[in-house]
C-alpha cells in the first residue's frame, strides 16, 4: 500500500461554499481523505500536515517559508511520493518555486488544486488527488503537476513548465505546448518532449532555499502605453520585465521607452532582467530587442513568466553551495 504525505495548503480544494461564498475551512480540507476513500476505497495509506491554510490568492512570501520549513522537515524516506493540495490562483507561482527548490528530493512531490470545492459534483478535485498517486507510483522523482483537462485526462505537468489557468475555462497549459504525461483510465502515459530518462538521469542543482525573501522583484508585463515613469525602484533589488511574444519592448516616446527605464535601472543599481527569448545564440532579433540587449537587460530564454520570476526572485536570495551565479540561465 502506498504511503503518501498529503500537505494542505487551503485553496478551493480545501474550501466550503456558504451562501455562495468560497472560503477557506479547516475542517473541510481534512475531508479529502475521508472523501479520497469513499471514491476510490483504501489503497493508500495517507499521512496528513497542514502547515498554512489561505485562499492562494493571499499568498505571501511569508506563506512560502511557512511552507518551506514544513517540506524541510519532511522525513521523506517514509514516503512513497508527497502530494500538496493548493490554490488555483498561484499555482504556477509555487509549483514553480518548489521545482526549483526541491528538485532534489527523491520521491514524487506533486502538487494538485481544485477548480470547484470538493463537496460540488463539478470538481476535479478529487480525480486530480487520484491521478497525481497513481502517477506517483511511477517512481520520477521530482516536482510536478497534476490537474484534468477538459477532456477528462489526467494532465501531468513539470511543476516549472505550467502557466497560469486561463479565466473562462480554468484549464492550464505548458509553456512549451506538450505536457509531460496523461494520465488516462487509471493508466500513466508518457508523452512531450522531456522522456523519463532525461529527469531519472537529471542533475538536480544543490540550492539552499532562502530564509527571508528581504530582496524584492518587480515583475513587469508589457503593454501598450506601459508608463515607466511611473514605476518607484526605491525597494527592488531586480526587475523582471516580461516582454511580447517576439522578445520586444516598446523604445519610443519618453515615459514608455524601455530604454529609458533601463538607463534608470542601472543609475539606481537595479538589475533589468528580460524573457523569454528562443535563440540563445540571440542571431535574430528586432531592432527595438537590438537596442535593448546592447544597452545592457539581461536575456533569459525558454521561460514562463511564472518560472522567469521565481528564478530571479530565488537568485536574488538564495545561498549557494557549489554552482555558479548563472544558474539562472539554465533550463529546468
Amino acid at each position: 500500500m502506498d504511503k503518501i504525505l498529503l500537505v494542505l495548503t487551503g485553496g478551493t480544494i480545501g474550501s466550503k461554499a456558504i451562501n455562495g461564498v468560497v472560503d477557506v475551512n479547516s475542517s473541510e480540507a481534512y475531508s479529502i481523505v475521508s472523501l479520497y476513500y469513499k471514491r476510490y476505497g483504501k489503497d493508500v495509506d495517507f499521512d496528513v500536515i497542514q502547515p498554512v491554510n489561505i485562499l492562494s490568492e493571499n499568498l505571501t512570501y511569508d506563506i512560502w517559508l511557512d511552507l518551506f520549513d514544513a517540506l524541510d522537515n519532511i522525513e521523506y524516506k517514509k514516503y512513497d511520493a508527497v502530494i500538496i493540495c493548493h490554490g488555483s490562483d498561484t499555482l504556477t507561482y509555487t509549483s514553480a518555486m518548489l521545482g526549483m527548490l526541491y528538485n532534489k528530493v527523491n520521491i514524487p512531490m506533486v502538487l494538485i488544486a481544485s477548480n470547484y470545492e470538493l463537496a460540488n459534483e463539478k470538481s476535479n478535485g478529487l480525480r486530480n488527488l487520484r491521478n497525481a498517486i497513481i502517477f506517483s507510483r511511477e517512481k520520477i522523482k521530482g516536482v510536478f503537476v497534476s490537474y484534468e483537462n477538459n477532456i477528462g485526462e489526467g494532465d501531468i505537468y513539470l511543476a516549472t513548465r505550467i502557466v497560469e489557468s486561463d479565466p473562462y475555462l480554468d484549464q492550464y497549459r505548458s509553456f512549451d505546448g506538450s505536457v509531460f504525461g496523461k494520465v488516462i483510465d487509471n493508466k500513466f502515459k508518457l508523452c512531450g518532449k522531456i522522456g523519463r530518462e532525461k529527469l531519472i538521469n537529471f542533475k538536480p542543482y544543490i540550492l539552499k532555499r532562502p530564509v527571508s525573501f528581504d530582496k524584492k522583484v518587480l515583475l513587469l508585463t508589457a503593454y501598450p502605453g506601459l508608463d515607466y515613469s511611473e514605476i518607484n525602484l526605491d525597494n527592488y533589488s531586480s526587475v523582471c520585465h516580461y516582454m511580447y511574444h517576439s522578445a520586444t519592448a516598446c523604445v519610443q516616446g519618453e515615459n514608455t521607452n524601455f530604454l529609458n527605464f533601463l538607463e534608470r535601472c542601472r543609475e539606481k543599481k537595479v538589475k533589468l532582467y528580460i524573457a523569454s527569448f528562443k535563440d540563445r545564440d540571440v542571431k535574430r532579433v528586432y531592432e527595438s530587442s537590438k537596442e535593448i540587449l546592447e544597452k545592457g537587460a539581461i536575456p533569459l530564454f525558454n521561460i514562463s513568466k511564472e518560472a522567469f520570476y521565481i528564478k530571479v526572485l530565488i537568485n536574488e536570495n538564495m545561498e549557494l553551495y557549489d554552482i555558479d551565479k548563472n544558474w539562472y540561465f539554465e533550463e529546468i
